[in-house]
């Protein structure tokens, strides 16, 4: 949503995600990843931060619920409970890009 502050998102799509059960197969943590996708460019290291969900989904195993996506389930929640603001950059003030690369993912980030 865009605010005079700057870019907020729903809390509707936040609500959602905080009361999203745990998942109990690969098509429901499908669609937790999608739920939180539309969220992702207000959590840090979005895609590093749900690796562990994406090799969950690898391959054609039997889904298995390990502790690391337990754990990374819950990151993701506390990172939704204290969203920051993205505001727009102020005119004349330096930028800094964050560029993160990992061995799964690219990350970038502009400050």
């Amino acid at each position: 949503m865009v605010t005079q502050r700057g870019i907020e998102f729903n809390p509707a799509q936040v609500k959602v995600v905080l009361e999203t059960p745990t998942p109990s197969s690969k098509k429901e943590l499908q669609r937790v990843i999608g739920r939180i996708a539309a969220l992702g460019r207000f959590i840090t290291r979005f895609i590093d931060n749900l690796r562990h969900f994406f090799h969950t989904l690898k391959g054609i195993s039997m889904f298995s619920w390990t502790n690391e996506c337990k754990e990374t389930f819950e990151v993701v929640k506390h990172y939704l409970t204290e969203p920051p603001i993205l505001s727009i950059p102020k005119s004349r003030k330096e930028l800094y890009m964050y560029l993160a690369l990992f061995d799964c993912a690219i990350s970038v980030a502009l400050f």
